[in-house]
């Protein structure tokens, strides 16, 4: 495994300037599209359950990722290879949706979006513990700015609330499977090719989210076929599906083998910038000074942070 990183760090660095910037520019669209995914998710929600919603949403990234491996445009070849990383990139898939979503239920947003600033330092230290990957100081201090960023803009005009001991688990569930996440990714990343982790992530989580959904349906299949009649409910589940889940994820998995943890994470904020500048373009809320300051400190923190180290 060692050796598969260095040799992946001795190619990136053999590369040219435009394919050295491509991991950046593959992150930022990546992450940037998932900012995008709440106001999606908002239509949907008004039609259907999130347990429907989800299990859709995976269904039709599955099929949407089989279609050129059917056409034998993309090939996939598991074998002889360790499979169980794939089947913890699967699995944390579901575990961190649905912590993210009983944490919001069981505190607030507020809290959640401050508790998952915090995520690029649960996976620096799953990085530094499983991968050997350690940041350097620079990295750590210019890590702040975007987790502050990200922090002033979730908190602002919002009152905090109380927590309690269920909404703190789920919180603390929420940080170490994104943290969890990114270490399984960079270290399947090393054996597996990007589209290969993003399709077997799919088809493990639309088993699971499906599953979940007839369960908590009782075997139902009417919330299914109400949804899916509704013109509304499947555009909005064909875009967070196409783009959310199949483009952002292929962005964000390529990113992953090509920089360490420390360095591909930090890109997570500007998920919440995009949230909240979509809500101030597209649905007229409020462009407030916390938010201007928030901007600034979350483009210097991830710009200053991979301009240093890997």
């Amino acid at each position: 495994m060692e050796e598969n990183r260095q040799d992946q760090e001795l190619q990136t660095r053999q590369e040219g300037p435009w394919m050295r910037r491509l991991p950046i520019i593959t992150a930022t669209m990546g992450y940037g599209i998932w900012g995008f995914s709440y106001l999606f998710s908002r239509v949907a929600l008004e039609i259907t359950t999130p347990a429907i919603l989800l299990s859709v949403r995976y269904i039709l990234a599955a099929l949407i990722m089989t279609v050129p491996v059917a056409m034998g445009k993309v090939k996939i070849s598991l074998r002889g290879k360790d499979w169980k990383l794939l089947l913890l990139l699967g699995i944390l898939e579901p575990v961190y949706y649905y912590s993210e979503s009983y944490s919001i239920l069981y505190t607030n947003a507020t809290y959640a979006g401050v508790i998952v600033a915090a995520i690029p330092v649960s996976s620096m230290i799953f990085a530094a513990i499983f991968l050997k990957e350690y940041p350097n100081l620079r990295q750590v201090l210019f890590a702040a700015l975007p987790i502050c960023g990200v922090i002033l803009i979730t908190v602002s005009g919002s009152s905090l609330g109380i927590i309690g001991p269920l909404g703190a688990f789920f919180l603390l569930c929420t940080c170490v499977s994104a943290g969890a996440n990114s270490t399984a990714g960079r270290k399947a990343s090393m054996v597996y090719e990007f589209y290969e982790r993003t399709y077997m992530v799919m088809v493990i989580s639309a088993g699971i989210f499906t599953a979940v959904a007839l369960i908590s349906n009782k075997g139902s299949l009417a919330l299914y076929a109400a949804a899916l009649q509704e013109p509304k409910f499947l555009g909005a589940a064909l875009m967070l599906s196409l783009f959310c889940s199949v483009a952002a994820r292929l962005c964000v998995n390529y990113s992953q083998g090509k920089m360490a943890v420390a360095k591909a994470t930090i890109f997570g904020a500007i998920t919440t910038l995009c949230a909240s500048l979509s809500g101030v373009l597209i649905l007229h809320d409020p462009f407030t000074w916390q938010l201007a300051v928030g901007t600034v400190l979350i483009i210097v923190g991830v710009w200053q942070v991979t301009k240093y180290g890997r």
